[in-house]
Formats: C-alpha cells, structure tokens, sequence
C-alpha cells in the first residue's frame, strides 16, 4: 500500500422527488475529498460546488440536503466552470485514476451529464472504487445483513461520521475516511498471516 497515494472520493446531490421518480433527475451539488493515508483527513483537500440548474430544487430535497433555491441562484456554477475547477484538481494532486465513491456510478454519471452540455472531461474513466460494495463484502462474509447507509458501514468499521450528511462534499470526505480504514484493517490483516506462515 502506497501510503502517499492520493484518492479522490466523490458524491453527488440530486434534485429528485420524494418517490424517486425523477427521470435523469440533475446533479445540484458535486463534493470531492482529495487525500493520501499518510495525511492526516485535516490535511485533505474538500471542495463543494453548487451546480446552475434551471429547475425548482424540491422541498424534499432541500429538507434532505440543505441546498436551496437561493444557493443555486447565488452560488450555481456552470458545468463548464465546475469541470475546469475538478480537472486542475485533479492534476495538481495527481490523483488514482479511479474515483472512491460509496456505491457505483457517481462518476460516470457526472461524466454522462458534463458530455449532454458539450463538455469534455478527460477524467475517471468507466471504472470507481466502491466503499459500499467492500461494506456489504465484509457483512455477507460475517453471516450479517447488510444494512443501513455510509454512516452505519463507518460503525462497524468503529467510526463515527463526521458533519452532516447529504453534503456532497461531507459525503465525500466520510467515505474517503472509510475508504483508508478498509484498507488498513485489510493490510493489518494480511501482515498477521504473513506473520503466522513465517512462525510455521
């Protein structure tokens, strides 16, 4: 494990309705946590932008999230501006080409929407690392059912999460966290039978 490595976790928020019958409902804010388990999270790069959509963001999801109307008037960015931001991010840090993400399909897509208005984003790939497959892994493995969401995974892990949820970039950050905890507890594990076969 390369503990300079530098991950990029990812999360969305929706403008979705209660029921989830939004068809391709559209990304209002998108959150990044950039860091390395060598940093301690203080070091860790978090960013948020708010995303300039032409719809009424729903009750629903501002009571959820928090965003609304106003943010987006105020502080929307263009797709293209936001994806200008994120690919120097990007860059500078020299991420793993793979996003983190806590279940799958964040990246492609943010990817899908920034291609509907023209934009090209070299980032990502069609592939992420999913935390919450690992979480759902280590529970089935157990005889557990899995259950609950980024929050309750990081208590079997002994963690507590951090801010408040359904903040893109809270969400990103917490899962990051987890992301370095899966891996040191696996690589913990993997040192302890190293150790067992050499005392055979």
């Amino acid at each position: 494990m390369n503990l300079d490595q530098k991950y990029l976790a990812l999360d969305l928020e929706l403008n979705n309705a209660p029921d989830g019958s939004t068809p391709n409902p559209s990304i209002i804010q998108v959150g990044v946590a950039i860091g390395s388990a060598r940093e301690q999270p203080s070091e860790w790069i978090t960013k948020k932008w708010y995303v300039k959509v032409n719809e009424p963001i729903y009750q629903f999801i501002t009571d959820l999230t928090g965003i609304t109307n106003e943010d987006i008037s105020q502080f929307g960015m263009t797709h293209y501006d936001i994806g200008q931001e994120l690919s120097r991010l990007i860059k500078d840090n020299d991420v793993f080409v793979n996003p983190v993400t806590w279940g799958g399909g964040d990246s492609t897509e943010l990817k899908d929407e920034f291609d509907k208005h023209g934009i090209e984003f070299k980032h990502f790939g069609r592939r992420w690392v999913d935390v919450k497959t690992w979480y759902v892994m280590r529970m089935l493995a157990n005889g557990k059912k899995p259950a609950g969401g980024l929050s309750s995974a990081m208590g079997v892990y002994k963690m507590q999460f951090e801010g408040k949820a359904h903040r893109a970039d809270v969400d990103a950050y917490n899962t990051l966290r987890l992301f370095f905890e899966i891996l040191k507890q696996q690589k913990r594990m993997l040192d302890m039978i190293s150790m067992a076969k050499e005392v055979k």
